[in-house]
């Protein structure tokens, strides 16, 4: 009962910021999409706690507040990418499964699954996902040092940034085979095929594949 008390706290937060995406943060809307009582008196409490003020019809987003709804919206968001863009399910369908999600992301994980996907800007819906510090320390290396794998000079080592992929399967089947992000990777020939070492073993890889992995080479990883 508790931990679904907190659950629907959580819900009211998101739909707060949903509402501030829109520009129509007011008692009369948050009516309209929430009507439970229990979202008024969870909405008290918030003012309490001081997570938010009511000036007249408007209601207004504490920092705090608004620290915390944003990352519930971000968790939420980036758990929906996960469940379309690995897990290949339809967008449509995200919606619970995210919730479930997104209570159970610890901040090293909700990095780490950003990574993963390429720090996305949008969920599968359209809306914006809140940048993390992971997403502005990767756009500061997109910009300077990032590469894709064919690029990389013969026997250098690199890092694994991001996969680039616009086919599912093949995303898949690199995360299968290890191409993870934060995983070593060192190209040991380019021609007649391209083959790189990852962790022990080698692999070949076909060049347009090669383009969809992006690296920091290692001397140049932070």
């Amino acid at each position: 009962m508790r931990l679904e008390k907190e659950h629907r706290r959580d819900e009211l937060m998101e739909m707060l910021w949903r509402l501030e995406e829109r520009h129509d943060l007011t008692l009369d809307t948050l009516r309209e999409y929430a009507p439970d009582p229990v979202y008024g008196e969870y909405l008290q409490e918030f003012s309490g706690n001081g997570l938010l003020r009511i000036e007249g019809t408007r209601i207004v987003l504490s920092d705090h507040g608004r620290k915390m709804a944003r990352g519930l919206v971000r968790r939420h968001r980036l758990a929906e990418r996960l469940i379309v863009d690995v897990l290949g399910r339809d967008a449509k369908d995200t919606e619970k499964a995210a919730c479930e999600y997104e209570h159970v992301l610890a901040p090293e994980l909700e990095t780490a699954i950003c990574t993963l996907l390429g720090h996305p800007r949008t969920c599968p819906h359209g809306s914006n996902i809140p940048e993390g510090e992971c997403c502005r320390e990767s756009r500061h290396s997109v910009e300077t040092t990032v590469i894709s794998l064919d690029h990389l000079p013969v026997g250098h080592l690199a890092r694994i940034v991001y996969l680039n992929c616009a086919d599912q399967s093949r995303m898949n089947r690199l995360l299968n085979v290890g191409f993870v992000p934060g995983a070593d990777i060192r190209l040991l020939q380019r021609r007649p095929t391209l083959v790189v070492k990852l962790d022990s073993a080698q692999v070949a890889l076909e060049e347009n594949v090669a383009l969809d992995i992006r690296v920091v080479p290692k001397n140049q990883a932070a």
